[in-house]
Protein backbone atom coordinates (compact mmCIF):
# COMPACT_ATOMS: atom_id res chain seq x y z
CA UNK A 1 0.00 0.00 0.00
CA UNK A 2 1.76 3.13 -0.78
CA UNK A 3 2.26 5.72 1.83
CA UNK A 4 2.10 9.50 1.61
CA UNK A 5 4.81 11.98 3.28
CA UNK A 6 2.45 13.35 5.80
CA UNK A 7 1.44 9.56 6.74
CA UNK A 8 4.87 8.00 6.54
CA UNK A 9 5.95 10.70 9.13
CA UNK A 10 2.85 10.06 11.42
CA UNK A 11 3.71 6.31 11.14
CA UNK A 12 7.33 6.79 12.00
CA UNK A 13 6.84 8.51 14.73
CA UNK A 14 3.97 6.04 15.95
CA UNK A 15 6.40 3.53 15.49
CA UNK A 16 8.56 5.25 17.49
CA UNK A 17 6.64 5.88 20.40
CA UNK A 18 5.70 2.50 20.65
CA UNK A 19 9.22 0.60 20.27
CA UNK A 20 9.55 -1.61 23.29
CA UNK A 21 6.20 -1.96 23.75
CA UNK A 22 6.19 -5.31 24.47
CA UNK A 23 3.37 -7.91 22.83
CA UNK A 24 1.76 -4.80 21.10
CA UNK A 25 1.98 -4.38 17.12
CA UNK A 26 3.10 -1.45 15.78
CA UNK A 27 2.28 0.11 12.83
CA UNK A 28 3.20 -2.19 10.29
CA UNK A 29 1.80 -5.14 12.57
CA UNK A 30 4.55 -6.47 13.54
CA UNK A 31 5.52 -7.23 17.11
CA UNK A 32 8.58 -5.63 18.31
CA UNK A 33 9.91 -4.06 15.99
CA UNK A 34 11.76 -0.90 16.31
CA UNK A 35 11.56 1.53 13.80
CA UNK A 36 14.50 4.08 12.69
CA UNK A 37 13.20 7.86 13.33
CA UNK A 38 15.72 10.72 12.93
CA UNK A 39 17.08 12.09 16.45
CA UNK A 40 15.32 8.49 18.04
CA UNK A 41 17.91 6.93 19.86
CA UNK A 42 17.03 3.18 20.82
CA UNK A 43 16.00 2.85 16.87
CA UNK A 44 17.50 -0.29 15.59
CA UNK A 45 15.58 -1.44 12.68
CA UNK A 46 14.22 0.30 9.71
CA UNK A 47 10.93 -1.04 8.38
CA UNK A 48 10.28 -0.75 4.92
CA UNK A 49 6.95 -1.74 4.82
CA UNK A 50 5.64 1.81 5.95
CA UNK A 51 6.90 3.56 2.25
CA UNK A 52 6.40 0.27 -0.02
CA UNK A 53 5.14 0.96 -2.91
CA UNK A 54 5.47 2.57 -6.22
CA UNK A 55 5.64 5.98 -7.21
CA UNK A 56 5.64 8.22 -10.21
CA UNK A 57 7.21 11.69 -11.11
CA UNK A 58 7.30 13.78 -14.25
CA UNK A 59 10.32 16.20 -15.11
CA UNK A 60 9.90 18.61 -17.05
CA UNK A 61 12.69 18.49 -18.63
CA UNK A 62 15.09 21.16 -21.06
CA UNK A 63 13.14 24.10 -19.61
CA UNK A 64 9.53 22.54 -20.24
CA UNK A 65 10.63 21.47 -23.74
CA UNK A 66 9.41 17.94 -23.11
CA UNK A 67 7.92 15.69 -20.08
CA UNK A 68 10.24 12.20 -19.10
CA UNK A 69 7.88 10.34 -16.48
CA UNK A 70 10.16 8.40 -13.80
CA UNK A 71 8.51 5.38 -11.53
CA UNK A 72 10.30 4.90 -8.10
CA UNK A 73 9.19 0.99 -6.77
CA UNK A 74 10.40 0.73 -3.41
CA UNK A 75 10.28 -2.55 -1.93
CA UNK A 76 9.71 -4.23 1.64
CA UNK A 77 13.51 -5.87 1.69
CA UNK A 78 15.15 -2.13 1.55
CA UNK A 79 15.77 -2.33 -2.61
CA UNK A 80 14.09 -0.29 -5.53
CA UNK A 81 13.77 0.04 -9.08
CA UNK A 82 13.60 3.45 -10.38
CA UNK A 83 12.58 3.57 -14.19
CA UNK A 84 12.71 6.72 -16.71
CA UNK A 85 10.85 6.81 -19.48
CA UNK A 86 13.71 8.61 -21.48
CA UNK A 87 11.78 10.34 -25.07
CA UNK A 88 15.50 9.65 -27.12
CA UNK A 89 16.90 6.55 -25.15
CA UNK A 90 13.66 4.37 -24.07
CA UNK A 91 13.10 2.89 -21.02
CA UNK A 92 16.01 2.79 -18.54
CA UNK A 93 16.18 1.01 -14.99
CA UNK A 94 18.47 1.75 -11.98
CA UNK A 95 18.53 -0.46 -9.05
CA UNK A 96 19.51 -0.76 -5.88
CA UNK A 97 19.47 -0.21 -1.72
CA UNK A 98 17.59 2.78 -0.67
CA UNK A 99 16.88 4.40 3.37
CA UNK A 100 14.60 6.83 4.84
CA UNK A 101 16.02 10.03 6.34
CA UNK A 102 13.66 11.31 8.06
CA UNK A 103 10.78 12.35 5.63
CA UNK A 104 13.25 11.99 3.12
CA UNK A 105 13.64 8.88 0.71
CA UNK A 106 17.37 8.30 -0.43
CA UNK A 107 18.08 5.84 -3.35
CA UNK A 108 21.77 4.92 -3.15
CA UNK A 109 24.13 4.12 -6.04
CA UNK A 110 23.67 1.72 -9.25
CA UNK A 111 24.87 0.24 -11.50
CA UNK A 112 25.81 1.89 -14.97
CA UNK A 113 26.14 5.66 -16.71
CA UNK A 114 24.38 7.89 -14.39
CA UNK A 115 20.94 10.00 -16.03
CA UNK A 116 21.29 13.14 -17.67
CA UNK A 117 18.71 14.69 -15.10
CA UNK A 118 20.92 17.16 -12.68
CA UNK A 119 18.69 16.13 -9.78
CA UNK A 120 20.85 13.52 -8.83
CA UNK A 121 23.75 13.65 -6.30
CA UNK A 122 27.27 13.01 -7.68
CA UNK A 123 27.78 9.01 -6.93
CA UNK A 124 24.01 9.32 -8.60
CA UNK A 125 22.26 8.72 -5.26
CA UNK A 126 18.91 10.85 -5.28
CA UNK A 127 16.86 12.42 -2.52
CA UNK A 128 13.49 11.96 -2.71
CA UNK A 129 9.72 13.19 -0.66
CA UNK A 130 6.72 11.14 -1.10
CA UNK A 131 3.41 12.98 -1.24
CA UNK A 132 0.37 10.29 -1.96
CA UNK A 133 1.12 8.28 -4.85
CA UNK A 134 3.67 11.16 -6.02
CA UNK A 135 7.36 11.07 -5.70
CA UNK A 136 9.53 14.34 -6.15
CA UNK A 137 13.22 15.05 -6.20
CA UNK A 138 14.43 16.69 -3.30
CA UNK A 139 16.97 18.68 -6.01
CA UNK A 140 14.37 19.15 -8.17
CA UNK A 141 14.07 23.14 -8.95
CA UNK A 142 12.15 23.41 -12.77
CA UNK A 143 9.61 25.57 -12.47
CA UNK A 144 6.67 24.63 -13.84
CA UNK A 145 2.74 26.16 -14.85
CA UNK A 146 1.57 29.23 -16.43
CA UNK A 147 3.98 31.50 -17.37
CA UNK A 148 4.04 35.82 -15.67
CA UNK A 149 2.52 37.63 -17.45
CA UNK A 150 4.52 40.90 -19.31
CA UNK A 151 5.25 44.22 -17.00
CA UNK A 152 2.66 46.72 -18.00
CA UNK A 153 4.19 48.93 -20.95
CA UNK A 154 5.59 45.97 -23.35
CA UNK A 155 3.39 45.32 -26.10
CA UNK A 156 2.97 42.01 -26.95
CA UNK A 157 1.88 38.73 -25.40
CA UNK A 158 3.64 35.72 -23.56
CA UNK A 159 1.58 32.99 -25.22
CA UNK A 160 1.39 31.93 -28.74
CA UNK A 161 -1.08 34.52 -30.39
CA UNK A 162 -1.72 37.88 -32.43
CA UNK A 163 1.54 38.31 -32.44
CA UNK A 164 2.66 35.01 -33.99
CA UNK A 165 3.94 35.56 -37.70
CA UNK A 166 5.04 32.57 -40.37
CA UNK A 167 8.74 33.89 -41.11
CA UNK A 168 8.58 31.11 -44.46
CA UNK A 169 6.28 29.07 -46.00
CA UNK A 170 7.18 25.90 -45.88
CA UNK A 171 6.21 24.57 -42.51
CA UNK A 172 3.35 25.31 -39.63
CA UNK A 173 6.87 25.09 -37.77
CA UNK A 174 8.00 28.15 -39.17
CA UNK A 175 6.91 30.91 -37.01
CA UNK A 176 8.16 33.48 -34.37
CA UNK A 177 6.93 35.54 -31.80
CA UNK A 178 7.46 39.42 -32.05
CA UNK A 179 8.33 41.64 -29.18
CA UNK A 180 8.45 45.17 -29.58
CA UNK A 181 9.36 47.46 -26.30
CA UNK A 182 7.01 50.25 -25.07
CA UNK A 183 8.51 53.37 -26.87
CA UNK A 184 8.45 54.53 -30.85
CA UNK A 185 11.70 54.35 -32.63
CA UNK A 186 14.12 51.68 -34.74
CA UNK A 187 15.29 48.40 -32.35
CA UNK A 188 18.15 47.02 -32.57
CA UNK A 189 16.79 43.08 -32.55
CA UNK A 190 17.38 39.84 -30.81
CA UNK A 191 16.80 36.74 -33.05
CA UNK A 192 16.14 34.19 -30.07
CA UNK A 193 16.33 30.62 -30.54
CA UNK A 194 15.26 27.54 -28.45
CA UNK A 195 16.75 24.85 -27.59
CA UNK A 196 15.23 20.90 -27.06
CA UNK A 197 17.97 18.68 -28.48
CA UNK A 198 16.61 19.61 -32.23
CA UNK A 199 13.58 17.25 -31.04
CA UNK A 200 11.41 19.45 -28.69
CA UNK A 201 10.03 23.06 -27.61
CA UNK A 202 8.79 25.76 -29.35
CA UNK A 203 9.46 29.71 -29.36
CA UNK A 204 7.41 30.29 -26.25
CA UNK A 205 9.39 28.15 -23.95
CA UNK A 206 9.09 28.87 -20.40
CA UNK A 207 13.53 28.95 -20.24
CA UNK A 208 14.10 31.59 -22.12
CA UNK A 209 11.28 33.90 -21.15
CA UNK A 210 13.72 35.70 -18.92
CA UNK A 211 15.99 36.92 -22.14
CA UNK A 212 12.46 37.71 -23.95
CA UNK A 213 11.61 40.14 -20.58
CA UNK A 214 15.50 41.49 -20.66
CA UNK A 215 15.76 42.11 -23.61
CA UNK A 216 12.50 44.30 -23.88
CA UNK A 217 13.57 46.44 -20.55
CA UNK A 218 16.59 47.02 -22.38
CA UNK A 219 14.97 48.12 -25.50
CA UNK A 220 15.71 45.69 -27.82
CA UNK A 221 12.90 43.83 -29.87
CA UNK A 222 13.11 40.17 -29.89
CA UNK A 223 12.23 37.97 -32.41
CA UNK A 224 11.38 34.97 -30.95
CA UNK A 225 11.81 31.12 -33.52
CA UNK A 226 10.61 28.07 -33.68
CA UNK A 227 12.15 25.62 -36.87
CA UNK A 228 11.19 22.25 -38.11
CA UNK A 229 12.96 19.75 -35.51
CA UNK A 230 14.54 16.45 -36.55
CA UNK A 231 11.45 14.17 -36.84
CA UNK A 232 10.04 16.41 -39.53
CA UNK A 233 13.12 17.11 -41.13
CA UNK A 234 16.68 16.70 -40.86
CA UNK A 235 19.60 18.93 -41.28
CA UNK A 236 20.31 20.84 -42.82
CA UNK A 237 16.55 22.04 -42.34
CA UNK A 238 16.19 23.94 -38.71
CA UNK A 239 19.22 25.60 -39.86
CA UNK A 240 17.53 27.06 -42.94
CA UNK A 241 14.88 27.95 -40.99
CA UNK A 242 16.62 30.50 -38.33
CA UNK A 243 18.86 32.13 -41.48
CA UNK A 244 15.05 32.26 -43.20
CA UNK A 245 13.73 34.12 -39.96
CA UNK A 246 16.94 36.31 -39.96
CA UNK A 247 16.23 37.43 -43.73
CA UNK A 248 12.53 37.87 -42.33
CA UNK A 249 13.56 40.15 -39.80
CA UNK A 250 15.56 42.48 -42.73
CA UNK A 251 12.09 42.57 -44.83
CA UNK A 252 10.33 43.29 -42.25
CA UNK A 253 11.97 46.06 -40.91
CA UNK A 254 9.84 49.27 -41.70
CA UNK A 255 6.65 47.25 -40.69
CA UNK A 256 8.43 46.48 -36.82
CA UNK A 257 10.54 48.92 -36.68
CA UNK A 258 13.38 46.83 -36.98
CA UNK A 259 17.32 48.09 -36.87
CA UNK A 260 18.64 45.93 -39.58
CA UNK A 261 22.32 47.16 -38.94
CA UNK A 262 22.05 45.84 -35.43
CA UNK A 263 20.79 42.49 -35.48
CA UNK A 264 21.78 39.46 -33.02
CA UNK A 265 21.30 36.23 -32.54
CA UNK A 266 20.93 34.13 -29.03
CA UNK A 267 20.44 30.43 -29.02
CA UNK A 268 20.69 27.92 -25.78
CA UNK A 269 21.98 24.32 -25.96
CA UNK A 270 20.87 23.64 -29.69
CA UNK A 271 19.39 26.76 -30.38
CA UNK A 272 22.94 28.17 -29.68
CA UNK A 273 24.26 25.57 -32.28
CA UNK A 274 21.83 26.78 -34.74
CA UNK A 275 22.70 30.22 -34.08
CA UNK A 276 26.27 30.04 -34.39
CA UNK A 277 25.99 28.19 -37.23
CA UNK A 278 23.82 30.97 -38.97
CA UNK A 279 26.52 33.53 -37.48
CA UNK A 280 29.43 32.22 -39.06
CA UNK A 281 27.69 30.58 -42.69
CA UNK A 282 25.93 33.89 -43.82
CA UNK A 283 27.06 33.19 -47.93
CA UNK A 284 26.60 29.50 -47.48
CA UNK A 285 23.77 28.97 -50.06
CA UNK A 286 23.65 24.78 -49.41
CA UNK A 287 22.85 25.80 -46.41
CA UNK A 288 19.97 27.88 -47.11
CA UNK A 289 18.26 24.31 -47.79
CA UNK A 290 14.89 24.25 -49.08
CA UNK A 291 13.82 27.52 -47.62
CA UNK A 292 13.60 30.30 -50.66
CA UNK A 293 11.58 33.01 -48.88
CA UNK A 294 13.05 36.34 -48.67
CA UNK A 295 16.14 34.57 -50.56
CA UNK A 296 17.34 38.75 -51.69
CA UNK A 297 18.27 39.63 -48.04
CA UNK A 298 21.34 38.51 -46.34
CA UNK A 299 21.14 36.51 -42.79
CA UNK A 300 24.47 38.11 -41.42
CA UNK A 301 24.21 39.17 -38.13
CA UNK A 302 26.26 41.89 -35.60
CA UNK A 303 26.50 39.48 -32.55
CA UNK A 304 26.25 36.33 -31.18
CA UNK A 305 25.04 34.99 -28.01
CA UNK A 306 25.76 31.05 -26.96
CA UNK A 307 25.00 29.64 -24.00
CA UNK A 308 26.21 26.02 -23.91
CA UNK A 309 25.99 25.03 -27.03
CA UNK A 310 27.21 22.20 -28.54
CA UNK A 311 29.33 22.44 -31.55
CA UNK A 312 31.19 19.97 -32.97
CA UNK A 313 29.44 16.97 -32.80
CA UNK A 314 31.69 14.51 -33.85
CA UNK A 315 33.96 14.86 -30.88
CA UNK A 316 31.30 14.93 -28.12
CA UNK A 317 32.19 11.59 -26.85
CA UNK A 318 35.70 11.99 -27.08
CA UNK A 319 35.69 15.39 -25.11
CA UNK A 320 33.56 13.72 -22.07
CA UNK A 321 35.69 10.82 -21.74
CA UNK A 322 38.60 13.22 -21.75
CA UNK A 323 36.73 14.81 -18.67
CA UNK A 324 36.13 11.40 -17.27
CA UNK A 325 32.80 9.91 -18.38
CA UNK A 326 33.82 7.48 -20.89
CA UNK A 327 30.17 6.13 -20.69
CA UNK A 328 28.53 8.85 -23.49
CA UNK A 329 26.89 7.86 -26.88
CA UNK A 330 26.44 10.64 -28.74
CA UNK A 331 28.28 9.12 -31.98
CA UNK A 332 25.15 6.58 -31.62
CA UNK A 333 21.64 6.44 -33.45
CA UNK A 334 20.04 7.55 -30.93
CA UNK A 335 21.47 10.89 -29.94
CA UNK A 336 19.78 13.91 -30.69
CA UNK A 337 22.59 14.80 -32.61
CA UNK A 338 22.27 11.92 -34.89
CA UNK A 339 18.48 12.26 -35.63
CA UNK A 340 19.20 15.95 -36.32
CA UNK A 341 22.19 15.26 -38.77
CA UNK A 342 19.90 11.85 -40.36
CA UNK A 343 22.08 9.22 -39.23
CA UNK A 344 24.70 8.18 -36.64
CA UNK A 345 26.93 11.02 -36.13
CA UNK A 346 29.77 8.64 -36.12
CA UNK A 347 28.66 6.54 -39.17
CA UNK A 348 30.38 9.42 -41.26
CA UNK A 349 32.81 11.58 -40.55
CA UNK A 350 32.78 13.91 -43.75
CA UNK A 351 28.85 13.71 -43.55
CA UNK A 352 28.45 14.89 -40.00
CA UNK A 353 31.54 17.48 -40.27
CA UNK A 354 28.87 19.24 -43.15
CA UNK A 355 27.07 20.42 -39.88
CA UNK A 356 30.73 22.22 -38.61
CA UNK A 357 31.12 25.80 -38.77
CA UNK A 358 35.17 25.30 -39.44
CA UNK A 359 33.86 23.31 -42.94
CA UNK A 360 32.65 26.62 -44.00
CA UNK A 361 35.39 29.15 -42.56
CA UNK A 362 37.02 29.61 -46.00
CA UNK A 363 33.25 31.02 -47.04
CA UNK A 364 33.36 34.29 -44.93
CA UNK A 365 33.54 37.26 -46.45
CA UNK A 366 36.79 39.17 -46.63
CA UNK A 367 34.91 42.28 -44.42
CA UNK A 368 33.78 39.71 -42.23
CA UNK A 369 33.21 40.36 -38.22
CA UNK A 370 31.29 39.18 -35.43
CA UNK A 371 31.09 40.16 -31.67
CA UNK A 372 30.13 36.66 -29.38
CA UNK A 373 29.44 36.68 -26.48
CA UNK A 374 30.14 32.32 -25.12
CA UNK A 375 29.40 30.76 -22.24
CA UNK A 376 29.31 27.43 -20.26
CA UNK A 377 28.77 25.64 -17.20
CA UNK A 378 31.11 23.20 -15.72
CA UNK A 379 28.80 20.54 -14.79
CA UNK A 380 27.29 20.50 -17.90
CA UNK A 381 26.55 16.57 -18.49
CA UNK A 382 24.42 17.49 -21.83
CA UNK A 383 27.33 18.99 -23.42
CA UNK A 384 30.62 18.65 -22.58
CA UNK A 385 31.96 22.39 -21.28
CA UNK A 386 35.10 22.15 -23.54
CA UNK A 387 32.85 22.20 -26.91
CA UNK A 388 32.22 25.85 -25.58
CA UNK A 389 35.88 26.17 -24.75
CA UNK A 390 37.34 24.89 -28.29
CA UNK A 391 34.79 26.89 -30.02
CA UNK A 392 35.92 30.20 -28.17
CA UNK A 393 39.65 29.34 -28.81
CA UNK A 394 39.02 28.52 -32.52
CA UNK A 395 36.82 31.59 -33.29
CA UNK A 396 39.58 33.72 -31.63
CA UNK A 397 41.24 32.74 -34.69
CA UNK A 398 38.87 33.91 -36.95
CA UNK A 399 37.10 37.45 -36.02
CA UNK A 400 40.17 38.27 -33.24
CA UNK A 401 40.57 37.55 -29.00
CA UNK A 402 39.01 41.20 -28.59
CA UNK A 403 35.68 40.32 -30.05
CA UNK A 404 35.32 37.26 -28.20
CA UNK A 405 33.83 37.09 -24.84
CA UNK A 406 34.23 33.10 -23.29
CA UNK A 407 33.40 32.45 -19.95
CA UNK A 408 32.54 29.43 -17.30
CA UNK A 409 29.52 29.53 -14.68
CA UNK A 410 31.75 27.58 -12.24
CA UNK A 411 29.43 24.32 -10.99
CA UNK A 412 26.56 25.28 -13.36
CA UNK A 413 24.75 22.60 -15.70
CA UNK A 414 23.05 22.29 -18.73
CA UNK A 415 20.29 25.04 -18.77
CA UNK A 416 21.15 26.05 -15.20
CA UNK A 417 19.33 28.89 -13.98
CA UNK A 418 22.65 30.75 -13.43
CA UNK A 419 22.53 31.80 -16.99
CA UNK A 420 19.13 33.53 -16.46
CA UNK A 421 19.63 35.23 -13.50
CA UNK A 422 19.05 39.56 -13.47
CA UNK A 423 23.27 39.65 -12.80
CA UNK A 424 24.36 37.29 -15.27
CA UNK A 425 21.70 38.69 -18.14
CA UNK A 426 23.03 42.28 -17.43
CA UNK A 427 26.66 41.29 -17.89
CA UNK A 428 25.30 39.83 -21.72
CA UNK A 429 23.27 43.08 -21.82
CA UNK A 430 26.57 45.18 -21.47
CA UNK A 431 28.14 43.25 -23.68
CA UNK A 432 25.35 43.53 -26.31
CA UNK A 433 24.91 47.53 -25.97
CA UNK A 434 28.55 48.11 -26.51
CA UNK A 435 28.07 46.61 -30.41
CA UNK A 436 24.45 47.10 -30.54
CA UNK A 437 23.74 50.64 -29.83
Amino acid sequence: MKKGRTVLLAALVFAGVCAGCGGKENAAGEGNTEVAVAGAETATETDFSLVAGSYTFEEQAMGGAFTVPWKLELKEDGTYVLTEENPVQGSLTYEGSYTLEGDVIVTGPFEGAAPQATFFESDKSCKWTLEGADCTPVNYSQESGELPPLEEGVKGEKQTGENTVAYASLSDSQVCDIYTPEQEGTYPVIVLVHGGGFKFGDQAMELIQPVIEAGLKNGYAVVSVDYRKSGEAVFPAALADVKAAVRFVRANAEEYGFDTEHIAIWGESAGAYLSLMTALTPEVEELDGDVADNAEESSAVTALVDFYGPVEFYTMDEEYAALGNETTSYSSESSFESAFLGQAVGEDQEKTYETYWETYKESLPEDYTLHAWIQVGNADENVPYTQSENFAARLSEVIGAENVSYSVIEGAAHEDAAFYTEENLSEVFAFLDAVMK
